[in-house]
């Protein structure tokens, strides 16, 4: 099943999306970074896709703008050293761990 095509909405109002459909975390800017926890790739608000809406397509919705990642907000952390430094260590472990 293929993905709907992302909505084009002006700063404004994408904004006001991420800020309306983000109950995990408080948006600010369209330049604020989020840690996608799914595909480990910083990702800001000005690139992560609107999906969904009105015209019979389902609820209003965001992902991840990382092409074949669907993560959705409760997927995204801010960016800390903490985070960055936890996800280097465990992808270092899971590069030289063979299965």
């Amino acid at each position: 099943m293929a993905l709907l095509p992302p909505m084009k909405l002006s700063d404004d109002d994408k904004l006001e999306v991420l800020r309306r459909l983000d109950q995990f975390r408080k948006w600010n800017s369209l330049e604020e970074k989020r840690y996608c926890l799914v595909c480990a790739s910083i990702i800001t608000g000005r690139r992560i896709q609107i999906i969904g809406g009105t015209r019979g397509t389902g609820p209003l919705r965001m992902i991840c703008p990382t092409d074949g990642c669907h993560s959705i907000p409760m997927d995204w952390v801010r960016p800390t050293d903490e985070v960055l430094a936890n996800m280097s260590v465990l992808q270092s472990n899971n590069g030289s761990d063979p299965l």
